[in-house]
């Protein structure tokens, strides 16, 4: 008998075990195509029968395709929005229940009909899903249950069962609310939310009923989507995960407590005159930067995390013309360009595989794909332009031979300046290996980056966290009195009096004549002055 009491926490009970999810069964030899159509039509008049598949609904042509379903789809008070509050404060042992049973009903399924499309295995778990409720609420009204579940309960109840089974369980409704940006956790019980207005608010409820149970559920998570691990022996993960979110995560005994950081990118599509709308950056200098992108000019977004590097990197990438070839290379996908065809229909989207045992004698491990890789593979692509992710070690020979072969490609990178990143790139090309000498590094760096645009997460005038762009500087040769080391020359630079990105000094005649070419010129940056 269910005695919910919504203003009660989670029941404090060990869920039963994840590992019949429909999308953690093993792949299987597929059976001939007729008996799989044959399967296919009897599941759909199934699920037509109970509801989930309206009539002439063919089972390859699904109703909605993608991540998620809509809203409306999960019950007649779908329409009425449901908070944080309410989409946490639910009875999770009975959620677990109805999650199991659904799940072993899939599973038997798939058995039988092993290539069915994904969302027609979402339309039937829907049907499932909605079953196993009605016979819930019947049970309680034959049993006269004072706090029965409203319909409205039904319906968050029906969109928690469907995230454990095809999203990210209870983490989603963390991932689905407005204006979060970064998800800290340190322990199932201590969760903590960052929003773009700069509030940090502890999150009140549990996301799992214990340590153990919330590595469970990511290492679960990592085997869907990025066929990885998390477990004490492999307590350290990356991973993409779906709906543009990023999740980095320590187990014990690294860290004391299971230790997660989900960060969401809420700016995916986004072009430069965007950020100049936002403050990010003045209209000189997102003219400057456009013509700098279309001349081929290789440029380095810096900053610390968190600061709009990635969202910065898209905005310059909106400005390469649709018609050039561009490969994006990452350890974990946060770009997404891939995800914008309209803007770019020639992007190819590259990621990292980790290996597994003992590394060779090159220092890899069996099955690595690392970025050195990728790079190489993608020189024979006839790729025109690349861009590298989030340099933070290694991968940085990455960086330099990519920059080298394409035309105007991007990066980014950890650093605090213009000035520290030509620092920060040289002691990682440094500690790449014993062959490496300071000249060396400081060459490549001045033969292969053009520009490093720094950008900051400041504080205004208002007490509003805001990203501003803070330097814009050209890489310039450096003198042998100080060992041949580039020179971080500042073209714009951040006023801290007028809170503005001013011009400070001309582009080198080289520079200059490039961005000519491409709409910019001296005029422009003297008429700013």
């Amino acid at each position: 008998m269910s005695t919910f009491d919504e203003n009660a926490q989670p029941a404090g009970v060990d869920p039963a075990s994840l590992d019949s999810l429909p999308f953690f069964a093993q792949p299987k030899t597929p059976q001939p195509t007729t008996r799989e159509e044959q399967l296919a039509a009897n599941l759909t008049r199934s699920a037509m029968r109970r509801g989930s598949v309206p009539a002439g609904t063919h089972p390859t042509e699904p109703q909605q395709a993608a991540d998620t379903i809509p809203t409306s789809a999960f019950g007649a008070a779908a329409d009425e929005p449901q908070t944080l509050e309410e989409r946490s404060a639910l009875p999770w042992d009975d959620v677990n229940k109805i999650r199991d049973k659904v799940a072993r009903v899939l599973s038997e399924t798939l058995a039988e009909q092993m290539n069915m499309p994904l969302e027609m295995q979402k339309q039937l778990a829907q049907g499932h899903i909605k079953d196993n409720i009605a016979a819930e609420v019947a049970k309680q009204a034959r049993d006269n249950v004072s706090t029965a579940w409203t319909t409205r309960l039904q319906n968050r109840i029906q969109r928690a069962v469907f995230d454990a089974l095809f999203n990210l369980g209870r983490l989603q409704p963390l991932v689905d609310e407005p204006g979060v940006e970064n998800i800290h956790i340190g322990g199932f019980d201590n969760v903590w939310l960052s929003y773009d207005d700069g509030r940090v608010v502890r999150y009140e409820h549990a996301i799992a009923v214990s340590d153990a149970d919330l590595v469970q559920s990511i290492n679960l998570l990592a085997s869907r989507e990025g066929n990885r691990s998390f477990t004490t022996a492999r307590p350290r993960l990356h991973l993409d995960l779906p709906g543009g979110a990023r999740l980095a995560a320590i187990a014990h005994p690294t860290a004391d407590r299971p230790t997660i950081v989900i960060r969401i990118h809420r700016l995916v599509d986004v072009t430069l005159d965007d950020l100049v709308r936002r403050g990010t950056l003045t209209p000189l200098a997102a003219k400057f930067l456009r013509a700098a992108v279309r001349a081929g000019v290789s440029i380095v977004t810096s900053g610390f995390p968190g600061a709009g590097k990635t969202t910065l990197l898209r905005a310059l990438a909106d400005v390469i013309p649709a018609s050039e070839k561009l490969v994006t290379i990452e350890m974990e996908r946060e770009l997404y360009l891939h995800k914008l065809p309209d803007r770019h229909p020639r992007v190819v989207s590259l990621e990292y595989r980790p290996g597994e045992g003992e590394p060779g004698p090159d220092g890899k491990l069996p099955g690595e794909i690392t970025l050195e890789d990728l790079v190489a593979d993608t020189l024979r692509l006839d790729t025109q332009r690349f861009i590298i992710g989030e340099v933070r070690g290694p991968e940085i020979y990455a960086m330099m031979q990519a920059m080298q072969s394409g035309v105007g490609s991007l990066s980014t990178l950890h650093a605090a300046s213009g000035h520290e990143a030509i620092d920060r790139m040289a002691s990682l090309m440094l500690s790449k290996g014993q062959n490496v000498t300071p000249v060396y590094a400081y060459r490549m760096i001045e033969q292969n980056i053009s520009l490093v645009v720094q950008i900051a997460k400041i504080v205004d005038a208002e007490g509003k966290p805001k990203r501003v762009i803070t330097e814009i500087s050209e890489i310039q040769p450096g003198e042998e009195s100080n060992g041949f080391r580039p020179v971080a020359h500042q073209l714009f630079r951040w006023d801290r009096a007028t809170q503005m990105l001013l011009p400070n000094s001309q582009p080198s005649p080289k520079l200059a004549e490039i961005l000519h070419h491409a709409g910019f010129t001296e005029t422009d940056m003297r008429g700013a002055a």
